[in-house]
């Protein structure tokens, strides 16, 4: 008995439709393969960055150590020792003319404000009251360091002015204060500046304000000039917070950083 000449072409078009179907499976499912792929690249590639980062940071701050520390007891010491066998000179210049008197007293002016400047260079390179008292201790000391003759007034507040963080929070949270207070000092023209740490059972959350000039957020960022910006986005990204920040031209600027407390203790 002969075959209808269709009914081949109902077996074989079931047989098509399932291997359609089956290619199409298999594209669906190597496209989210693919795509789960590229997102666990790009999640490693971000591990990678972050843990790149972070070895910079840390190499820059034993930088900073290694320089504050021969700072201070090296070109300090020596210095110190100039000044002592200087002092000891003192004795002998009696008999000395005005004019010699006077060039004594200006060395000795001038040497004193070298060692004065040598040691505010180590502090800031590396302050050891960071490390011996903590962040808020280290933060009321950057505040004092602020000259009078500066004309400006700056203010710093701490719920617990008693409590230690990881030596790594600390450190970056004092590197963000004081990044942000020498750009006010040098470029804002501020009046008043204010700074706020808040320490809650679970986040630390920091404070920074000036009535400065202000600039313009997206417009600096634009033209490459956000440097400092990008540097402080990226310590805080290291430490997983969030920061905010709010400038715009004659009005000043406003950073907000909140970060959770429980740190690495490197640094």
């Amino acid at each position: 008995m002969e075959l209808e000449p269709w009914i081949p072409l109902l077996i074989l078009i079931p047989v098509m439709l399932l291997l359609a179907l089956g290619v199409i499976g298999f594209m669906v499912l190597f496209q989210k393969r693919l795509h789960q792929h590229q997102q666990n690249l790009q999640k490693l590639q971000a591990a990678r960055q972050q843990q790149l980062l972070e070895v910079t940071m840390q190499a820059q701050e034993e930088e900073r150590r290694r320089v504050a520390r021969d700072l201070h007891d090296e070109i300090g010491t020596m210095l110190s020792l100039v000044k002592l066998n200087l002092y000891q000179l003192s004795p002998v210049m009696e008999g000395a003319s005005e004019e010699l008197r006077a060039v004594e007293r200006h060395i000795k002016q001038l040497l004193d404000e070298v060692i004065g400047s040598v040691r505010r260079i180590s502090q800031d390179l590396m302050p050891v009251v960071l490390d011996k008292m903590g962040l808020q201790q280290a933060l009321e000391a950057l505040r004092r360091s602020v000259p009078d003759t500066s004309g400006v007034q700056v203010a710093f507040v701490c719920n617990d002015k008693s409590r230690r963080m990881a030596p790594k929070l600390e450190l970056m949270l004092f590197r963000i204060v004081q990044e942000l207070l020498n750009n006010s000092l040098k470029h804002a023209q501020a009046s008043t500046i204010s700074i706020e740490l808040h320490l809650a059972e679970k986040e630390a959350t920091m404070r920074y304000a000036d009535n400065g000039v202000g600039f313009d957020y997206v417009e600096v960022l634009q033209k490459g000039q956000g440097m400092g910006v990008v540097s402080l986005q990226s310590r805080v990204d290291l430490l997983k917070g969030k920061m905010k920040t709010r400038s715009l031209a004659g009005v000043g600027t406003q950073v907000e950083v909140i970060v959770p407390i429980q740190q690495s203790t490197d640094y």
